[in-house]
């Protein structure tokens, strides 16, 4: 019984994504309302409100369940350096996180892809540098979190900040690169430097 109402809730907050995505196509998030989302995803208003107190709520949800999603995938990396300079054949390791982004592309571009909405960017930047620092301490089980040296600080900053950039400018071109080429590209640019770049064609 429960997994049938699991089954249920499940199903109903798929409708209500799919809903949201598809008036995002042609309206403001800011500007979509509760009777627009339900009425557009088959469903009444006290069905939403049995899950979420409003819009706001609504979103906030629906990011906490891709940085987690997310999270869970980069969690597994450790930030280290490998013997392929750049590589040619990246891990799938490397991959994942590119092809999450791609699977849940109408997400990224609603909360990624415009200026406007800079709160998912930058939470995902914080995460970013949360994962370098772990990885970090990881290769270093004897440190702790405040042992880590100011500059790799820095250099986490620095990295996160760019990982997001490029996702970010990913997104505004329409995903013209696959997810393999993300993580080859991100590699050159973060072990090279942008000076070691150069057009292959």
């Amino acid at each position: 019984m429960d997994k049938k109402i699991d089954r249920r809730i499940l199903r109903t907050q798929q409708q209500l994504k799919e809903a949201l995505f598809d008036l995002a196509a042609y309206q403001t998030p800011d500007g979509i309302t509760v009777k627009q989302l339900t009425d557009h995803a088959g469903l009444n208003r006290g069905t939403f409100y049995l899950h979420y107190q409003g819009m706001d709520e609504f979103f906030e949800q629906l990011k906490e369940e891709i940085l987690d999603e997310y999270y869970a995938i980069i969690k597994k990396l450790a930030y280290t350096t490998q013997d392929r300079e750049p590589f040619t054949d990246p891990p799938a390791g490397f991959v994942r996180p590119f092809q999450y982004i791609c699977e849940h592309q109408r997400f990224f571009t609603l909360f990624m892809g415009s200026a406007k909405d800079g709160d998912f960017a930058q939470r995902l930047t914080e995460l970013l540098k949360q994962q370098f620092q772990y990885s970090y301490l990881a290769k270093n089980p004897h440190k702790e979190l405040h042992d880590i040296p100011v500059k790799q600080l820095y250099l986490f900053a620095y990295m996160a900040s760019a990982y997001v950039g490029c996702i970010k400018f990913w997104i505004q071109r329409h995903f013209d690169v696959s997810p393999s080429e993300m993580a080859i590209l991100f590699s050159e640019i973060s072990r090279l430097g942008s000076a070691q770049l150069y057009d292959a064609d």
